[in-house]
């Protein structure tokens, strides 16, 4: 690019996207987000927020989940005071003990920073749980964080590196000349650019659809209930048959659940109050807790349940990150991105993540 900055057009501004301008900004690159609504407007709002690193991995991801923890606290460090995370480690446990212990016992194997728990240090870790199981996986080193808070301060940081934000813009189409994407058209005009980031999560295969590009991501529904409680109620993130609940240090309380239907016995109401009944009975002081909203999430679900990261074949400017876990993954994604995108280094780590397995032009 004959010495200059390289323009690049970060589309979509949840987590993923913020993460990534941040990245590239960092690394000097001339940044321009571009989303539809406002920063975390979408499903980064609507999540649980749980840095969830030894929970339903699959083994080729194993490698990219497993730096997950350290990407946080690298930003962190640089972003000081900025974003706060709770390192408070998270509690799971399945009806039948034996499903824990294999838990443990796997992601153990592999590295993670796992270990079996029985009902009496249960007791101590979790005071006011009502009947604890007679052994949890404890990941001790997991966290949680605000999404909304974390993506702004990415966004700030970004453009205090001179990124440029556009907000309420949206993308209408993907501009291309021969197999290079020129730019973007949105509905006010066209943005050119050397290279375009999609981070656009379920909104990406209907872009990439008019270039003749097949990019399977499903919508994948989940509840988000946002609650109210004593404080110290729970002292860490805590996924049980009952419940997957958390309270995070700057207030509130919150509970996931995943969306079953619309009818009466199984719509989100009825699931909010399910869940807020188990809340009630299952911890001491539980009775003062109530529920204050129901907000559903479209998460994006490639077809084979991993990431789909990188450039994509049939384009050579044209860069994909979506993925399920964009909360775990934005920071790690991101770092391995911008060296892609800014030096062509290929990272081993999104080997199980390329978009052309998918792809067709």
């Amino acid at each position: 690019m004959n010495g200059r900055k390289p323009k690049i057009l970060v589309i979509g501004a949840g987590i993923v996207g913020a993460a990534i301008a941040y990245r590239l900004a960092r690394r000097g690159a001339d940044v321009t987000i571009v989303e539809q609504n406002c920063p975390a407007s979408g499903v980064t709002a609507k999540s649980f927020a749980w840095i969830n690193v030894a929970y339903g991995v699959a083994p080729e991801n194993v490698a990219l989940r497993s730096r997950a923890l350290d990407e946080y606290r690298r930003l962190q460090g640089e972003l000081v005071g900025a974003l706060r995370i709770d390192w408070n480690g998270a509690l799971t446990w399945s009806n039948d003990p034996r499903t824990s212990e294999t838990l443990v016992r796997e992601h153990a194997a592999r590295g993670f920073a796992i270990r079996l728990v029985e009902r009496h240090e249960i007791e101590t870790l979790e005071p006011n749980l009502v009947a604890p199981p007679p052994c949890a996986a404890f990941a001790m080193d997991e966290g949680a964080l605000d999404p909304v808070a974390t993506t702004d301060a990415l966004i700030r940081a970004a453009q205090a590196l001179g990124a440029t934000l556009r907000l309420t813009t949206p993308v209408r189409a993907l501009n291309a000349v021969g197999n290079r994407l020129t730019g973007v058209a949105t509905v006010n005009d066209d943005l050119a650019a050397d290279i375009v980031v999609l981070a656009t999560g379920t909104g990406t295969p209907a872009l990439c659809k008019p270039l003749g590009l097949t990019i399977p991501v499903d919508v994948s529904l989940a509840l988000l209930l946002k609650l109210r409680g004593p404080s110290g109620l729970v002292n860490r993130i805590v996924c049980s048959p009952q419940f997957e609940l958390r309270q995070p240090s700057a207030g509130g309380m919150l509970a996931a659940e995943d969306y079953i239907d619309e009818s009466v016995a199984n719509g989100p109401a009825a699931i909010g109050q399910r869940t807020l009944a188990a809340i009630r009975n299952g911890w001491r002081g539980g009775d003062a807790v109530a529920l204050d909203e129901i907000a559903p999430g479209l998460r994006p679900m490639p077809h084979d349940g991993s990431p789909i990261v990188g450039f994509v074949a049939g384009f050579e400017n044209l860069y994909i990150a979506t993925m399920h876990a964009g909360i775990v993954l934005a920071p790690v994604v991101a770092q391995l991105a911008a060296a892609e995108i800014l030096d062509g280094t290929v990272s081993p780590d999104l080997a199980a993540c390329r978009p052309e397995r998918f792809a067709s032009h």
